[in-house]
């Protein structure tokens, strides 16, 4: 009976040893180290390794640049508006007639009859403003005059001492003054105009042309 106890004892001790030691044995890969998910990483492979697409290549805007043409005659003034004419029709370009001596009009802007610029003169002589009349004729007509000046210094003097005087909304309008000569300010963006503009003012050896900043 002693070699059939010593047999059980040998069964229990191989069965303990059995789940005690397979916690020591290898494991499989766990989660913590589980293989990269491989569609999306060829996914991100192709974005990053892609070339970008490329936006259209658009030619750089050039600046604009202006001109003032000085010490035109009358005849001579005349002649080259009708050359700027025709090269506005071949070019991109624009031109502007300046006065070179100027006037400051204060003016009250334009009522909507004769009746009321009528009345609002009236009640601007009540107010103690004087030398103020209503204007007559186109584009101004039915507007109320408060002087002429030399000067923009002069004609913001004005406009101070009617605000004083409760009178609000007057304007400042430059006039050229009568008689007075003319000159050119050419605006462009293209550099063919600048060649034309050389090429014309050869005719013209008393003028000038000079680059200035474009009006904003």
């Amino acid at each position: 009976m002693k070699w059939m106890t010593w047999m059980l004892l040998a069964a229990n001790l191989l069965v303990a040893a059995f789940f005690i030691g397979r916690d020591y044995w290898p494991q499989p890969g766990s989660n913590d180290h589980a293989p990269m998910n491989v569609d999306r990483l060829s996914l991100r492979s192709q974005a990053v390794s892609g070339s970008p697409s490329e936006a259209p290549t658009r030619p750089a805007k050039s600046d604009a640049f202006c001109i003032e043409w000085r010490g035109l005659n009358q005849a001579e003034f005349t002649r080259v508006r009708e050359q700027f004419k025709t090269l506005v029709g071949e070019r991109v370009m624009s031109f502007t007639e300046v006065p070179v001596n100027t006037r400051h009009w204060v003016i009250f802007p334009p009522l909507p009859s004769v009746e009321s610029a009528t009345a609002k003169l009236g009640e601007l002589a009540a107010a103690g403003i004087q030398d103020a009349f209503v204007v007559r004729d186109n584009p101004w007509r039915n507007a109320i005059s408060l002087g002429l000046y030399a000067n923009k210094e002069s004609a913001q003097r004005r406009v101070r001492e009617v605000e004083e005087k409760g009178v609000l909304g007057t304007l400042v309008e430059v006039q050229p003054r009568q008689g007075t000569d003319y000159y050119f300010v050419i605006r462009s963006e293209d550099p063919d105009a600048l060649k034309s503009l050389g090429e014309i003012s050869q005719d013209y050896p008393n003028s000038r042309q000079s680059r200035v900043a474009c009006p904003s």
